[in-house]
């Protein structure tokens, strides 16, 4: 569908000029949208050179040597820097699939975010940038920093990460992973959206749908941000969060949380930044790292 000639041009005009009409919730737009979203499945692996004027020049690669035991080693080895104070690339009229991924279309995605009501329109623009932050890759991670530090996403993220509808919720979360897979754009996002998270922590399943997906993202994401910046996230470790990371790791109704939880856990007692803030608190090693807390650790070590 993507080499089907005028149809992407078609849709990202059709959507732009709904916007600029303030006419976001026609039906029409929800159709077009959940086309894109559709469109950007999968589109850095099958379609690399959208992404080419975003790659890094060739004697800037460098393979870096890390410790075994470093929390950050995978995500250094995985780090790319776009240059942020550069340009970005603009086609002044891009055309065919360079539309999927082109800042204009992630502004009017954006947009969209923050004007329309139709929950199936917010989890199409949602998913479009999912899809498009989705890899490892160079690509990804150009998408997360220009979507964060150029077009300003995180303002629009934080009435989904609260939806009510599980579905748009779970893609929202899925997407704030996402972009904190970026080393360079940690602690920008834990400032705007740690307490946030955390407290979604702290209310329970109930709060995350009762989605076992969405509430192990949650527990993840909230690692990744306080494993990169500990200083930011000291402010939010309280006692309500710790109990109800507790209680999720040992709940069988959700076996990905509970993973998750448990994972997370363990790290506020191994990180001696966060070891310090809990033992002021009086809580116990024990509820920190057990047999459970212990051998989910094990595995992730593995897997890393």
């Amino acid at each position: 569908m993507r080499e089907c000639s005028g149809l992407i041009d078609a849709l990202m005009s059709y959507i732009q000029s709904c916007v600029a009409e303030d006419n976001p919730d026609d039906k029409s737009v929800e159709n077009c949208t959940c086309i894109l979203h559709n469109l950007t499945f999968q589109l850095e692996e099958e379609s690399p050179g959208c992404f080419r004027k975003y790659a890094p020049p060739t004697e800037g690669k460098k393979s870096p040597t890390v410790g075994c035991f470093s929390p950050k080693s995978n995500r250094i080895q995985k780090q790319f820097l776009f240059d942020v104070n550069r340009p970005m690339p603009e086609d002044s009229n891009p055309t065919g699939e360079n539309w999927l991924n082109h800042p204009k279309a992630m502004q009017t995605y954006l947009s969209l975010l923050g004007s329309s009501q139709k929950d199936a329109t917010l989890e199409a623009c949602c998913g479009a940038l999912q899809n498009l932050t989705a890899t490892r890759g160079p690509g990804s991670s150009a998408m997360s920093q220009i979507l964060v530090q150029k077009l300003g996403a995180l303002p629009h993220m934080s009435s989904l990460l609260k939806s009510p509808n599980a579905s748009l919720q779970k893609t929202a979360m899925s997407l704030l992973n996402n972009l904190s897979r970026t080393n360079g754009l940690q602690t920008s996002i834990a400032k705007q959206t740690l307490p946030e998270l955390t407290s979604l922590l702290s209310s329970g399943p109930r709060e995350m749908g009762k989605n076992d997906d969405t509430i192990a993202t949650t527990c993840n994401t909230v690692r990744s941000l306080m494993l990169g910046d500990p200083e930011v996230s000291k402010k939010v470790i309280n006692n309500e969060l710790v109990t109800s990371l507790a209680d999720l790791s040992e709940n069988g109704s959700f076996p990905k949380g509970s993973k998750a939880a448990s994972l997370l856990l363990y790290s506020l007692w191994n990180e001696k930044s966060f070891q310090g803030v809990v033992k002021k608190m009086g809580l116990a090693k024990s509820l920190f790292v057990n047999e459970n807390t212990s051998a989910v650790h094990r595995a992730m070590q593995v897997i890393e």
